[in-house]
């Protein structure tokens, strides 16, 4: 979607008016209107401002007059329009996260993919539906899938019954992490195993021998993958132990205390999310711990708010606009048919030196 294509404020009938027009003619809904709560989430607008919005698009004959209890009809004109306009690349992705509850280098990424479609005439859209995590999703995502019509679709931390569902159903999509045992979508993703093992091994020159490593509860391969990548260094007397959280900082805090209270404490912790290092730097201060001077720090993950900590936490970080390049490389393969794009699935992330980082006390 391009990013002009949002209601601005003023006469926000008439600038939601503009903006069906222009996503009727880009071939977004190329039969029928999402219903009038799907239209609210897609406008941010209320349910009256979309039924006059219905109201004035009726009268200048891009919809057709209401039928009970169906959905709203294209009109006939307006459907010969969007047969021209096919080849665009009509991206939606699919994440547990509203749009204002990514992180920020995804936000990035986001408004990087953004611009790109819509220099080739596409569009893109982050979806979070409220069934997206649960158990047994099937019979929603058809449905879902069947009403909102995508060239190809973006999975960002999915579960393994919506990569499933998504495999054997043949839709088109990229996984934008690593996929669960067993599922054979294409993917990117950051290395985070060769990413982990690359810590373990700076931790190791500087003579630490214990190393903790704060997980987050999301069962995601990305996760598992740093732990195996912590493990792969076997010199002796190096010991990985694993603490995980449970998403909130009162969890973090509470591994933390377990941490420092083994007879034997880790000299260094490694951190899977930026905000574990966050309040991990937080509860060292309150106990009366130094970073680094008493324990060494590291993120295996990034956003630019760990540059205002003092001190700046090392860690690893990934550019947005080349990852967006790259995601927007292997959709446009995906929708072409390809189902296995080439090159490497696996991002290298860029090494942050940082000051958290020092030999163990």
């Amino acid at each position: 979607m391009s990013e002009h294509w949002m209601p601005e404020r003023g006469s926000l009938v008439a600038e939601c008016v503009r903006v069906m027009q222009l996503r009727i003619e880009a071939g977004e809904w190329p039969q029928h209107l999402p219903g009038e709560r799907r239209l609210a989430e897609l406008l941010q607008v209320g349910r009256d401002t979309v039924r006059l919005t219905l109201s004035e698009l009726e009268a200048g004959g891009w919809i057709e007059p209401a039928a009970a209890g169906c959905r709203r009809k294209i009109g006939g004109d307006r459907k010969s329009e969007e047969a021209g306009r096919s080849e665009r690349l009509r991206i939606g992705m699919l994440s547990p996260f509203r749009l204002e509850r990514l992180s920020q280098p995804m936000l990035l990424e986001v408004d990087h993919i953004r611009r790109a479609l819509a220099e080739k005439g596409g569009s893109f859209e982050v979806i979070a539906p409220g069934w997206f995590e649960s158990k047994q999703p099937s019979k929603r995502i058809a449905d879902f899938i069947a009403s909102e019509r995508r060239s190809a679709w973006i999975l960002h931390r999915s579960s393994l019954p919506v990569q499933r569902w998504f495999a054997e159903q043949r839709i088109p999509c990229l996984v934008r992490g690593t996929p669960h045992e067993g599922i054979t979508l294409p993917f990117l993703d950051v290395d985070w195993k060769a990413t982990a093992r690359h810590a373990a091994g700076i931790l190791w020159r500087l003579g630490h021998r214990k190393v903790g490593i704060l997980s987050p509860p999301d069962q995601l391969r990305g996760v598992d993958a740093a732990l195996r990548g912590l493990r792969e260094l076997t010199d002796d007397g190096f010991e990985v132990v694993e603490f995980v959280e449970d998403g909130t900082t009162a969890g973090v805090e509470k591994v933390f205390r377990r941490a420092m209270g083994l007879k034997v404490r880790p000299t260094a912790m490694v951190t899977n999310r930026p905000r574990q290092a966050a309040t991990l730097l937080s509860c060292a201060a309150r106990v009366g711990l130094r970073v680094p001077e008493d324990l060494s720090l590291v993120s295996l993950a990034r956003e630019p708010f760990l540059e205002h900590l003092v001190p700046e936490i090392t860690g690893y970080r990934s550019d947005p606009a080349s990852v967006a390049k790259q995601v927007v490389r292997r959709l446009e393969q995906i929708v072409a048919g390809n189902v296995a794009p080439g090159g490497d699935p696996w991002l290298m992330p860029e090494v942050v030196k940082g000051a958290s980082v020092v030999p163990p006390p």
